[in-house]
């Protein structure tokens, strides 16, 4: 799976080392606590907040304003789950010894750390036709009615502010600590 590894770096995996080392058959408990990080995992999508708590940045005027269908803007709501992409790509995987939640879409990577994606200078033909008001709109090559423009766009950049999802927050690794206890006591006669 490719993806984000997230390593846990705090006292807690202490505790979590000894539980898993303790079990009989360890793959049991992976197995619930990855499906227990998966499960927070798509909750960040839906609350739109980080693991440590912090909210994602909100979307640019530019993209809240963009229509997306049938004359509909995207609007404020669903940061990143327009389309269900990311979200649904979201996977856990687990052996004896570990559970992971990743993906293996491409742009994964921008939205969980942010980035800049640079655009190059470049001209183009466009098509476009004049409606109500006076404004022009982008239409077919070929279209009745329409004028070819020679357009050039300049070098820009785009900023894309980091929107974790994945990672462990204090709550998710106080809730492992009992599945795993749970799982413990379940196993033992």
């Amino acid at each position: 799976m490719a993806g984000t590894t997230i390593t846990i770096d705090d006292t807690a995996t202490e505790g979590l080392s000894r539980l898993v080392n303790a079990a009989v058959h360890p793959g049991q408990m992976m197995s619930a606590m990855g499906a227990y990080l998966l499960t927070s995992t798509q909750r960040r999508f839906e609350t739109e907040t980080g693991p440590d708590g912090e909210k994602w940045k909100p979307l640019s005027k530019r993209t809240a304003n963009r229509i997306i269908r049938h004359g509909r803007r995207r609007g404020t709501t669903n940061i990143l789950r327009l389309t269900t992409r990311l979200y649904q790509s979201l996977v856990m995987r687990s052996d004896e010894t570990s559970a992971e939640v990743g993906t293996n879409v491409v742009y994964a990577a921008v939205h969980q750390f942010g980035g800049a994606i640079e655009q190059y200078a470049r001209s183009q033909r466009l098509s476009l036709k004049k409606i109500r008001g006076g404004r022009a709109r982008f239409v077919k090559h070929g279209t009745k009615g329409a004028e070819l423009r020679n357009v050039t766009i300049g070098e820009h950049t785009i900023n894309i502010p980091a929107r974790p999802y994945l990672g462990v927050s204090q709550a998710d690794i106080a809730r492992l600590l009992e599945i795993g206890e749970e799982q413990l006591r379940e196993a033992t006669p």
